[in-house]
């Protein structure tokens, strides 16, 4: 990558988060390197937004955490622009690079030698119908989750993979999870952790009424199809995609969900591989 536009995008209204922005962004003019910003980073350092972020960098740089990253995935899948995730968050399983390190990082990147690798994460398109109407239909690369408010009833859930019925369930909620995701709401479910480059799609039930319903594994090359009971009152569930945007669901409604035509592509350093960061963000005992 050669003066590549660089594309900087953040979280917004964070201070810390800003302040590092502006670093970076003084680091990138001294060695004369093109980027482009997010709209509201222009905003806040008072230059003028001409050029869209998504649609002109070659190389995104996400600075925030996890919900940074995501949706930084979902705004540029369809060009397969690689993204490097830089860590400010509390957790952060996909933004690996720290505040330290983000220069180093990019630098690396630029010019080849750091070796890092383009790690290339299956996404899911999700689509919602209500009636034969598609009332939604985005990109995850986390998980899609139906759940409901702590006043509303079970929920009464058919699944089915392609045309062949697979299971009722009655519970708070489902998860229905990438690998990448295994790690995120499904890990807190109880679900089970899945190497990322696995073709796989995990379902979860949040607390299931019925103890003996577990997780589900399937193949990402189904079509996984789930009908919320048409009798159970549509008060308080909701869909929520990535855990940022939430779609109000009712009774009858279905959720589609298969594996999607374009993949999020994370810039990965060669020095830390998956497990590294399992026993480092999960504290598991070290050799």
């Amino acid at each position: 990558m050669n003066k590549d536009r660089i594309g900087i995008v953040c979280k917004e209204d964070d201070r810390d988060v800003l302040a590092l922005v502006t670093r970076v962004l003084k680091w990138l003019e001294k060695g004369n390197i093109p980027y482009v910003l997010e709209d509201h980073i222009a905003a806040y350092l008072g230059h003028e937004y001409t050029v869209d972020v998504w649609s002109n960098a070659n190389l995104l740089v996400a600075i925030g955490g996890d919900g940074t990253l995501l949706r930084a995935a979902r705004l540029s899948s369809h060009r397969n622009v690689p993204i490097l995730g830089v860590h400010m968050g509390s957790l952060g399983f996909l933004t690996e690079i720290t505040e330290d390190e983000v220069e180093a990082a990019i630098e690396a990147i630029l010019s080849g030698e750091g070796k890092y690798v383009k790690d290339k994460r299956t996404m899911f398109e999700t689509t919602l119908i209500r009636d034969d109407n598609i009332i939604a239909s985005k990109l995850v690369l986390n998980d899609a989750v139906i759940n409901k408010s702590a006043l509303a009833r079970i929920i009464d859930i058919e699944v089915w993979v392609n045309t062949t019925f697979i299971t009722r369930y009655r519970a708070d909620g489902l998860i229905l999870s990438t690998p990448t995701g295994s790690t995120a709401y499904n890990l807190a479910a109880q679900g089970p952790i899945v190497y990322p480059h696995v073709p796989a799609i995990i379902l979860t039930p949040i607390c299931p009424h019925v103890l003996s319903n577990r997780s589900i594994v399937l193949p990402d090359s189904q079509e996984v199809k789930i009908v919320l009971n048409a009798r159970v009152s549509s008060d308080n569930i909701y869909l929520t995609l990535d855990g940022q945007r939430g779609y109000p669901m009712e009774g009858g409604d279905k959720l589609v969900v298969k594996k999607a035509r374009h993949k999020a592509i994370l810039m990965r350093s060669p020095k830390r591989d998956f497990f590294e960061v399992l026993r480092t963000k999960l504290r598991w005992q070290e050799r």
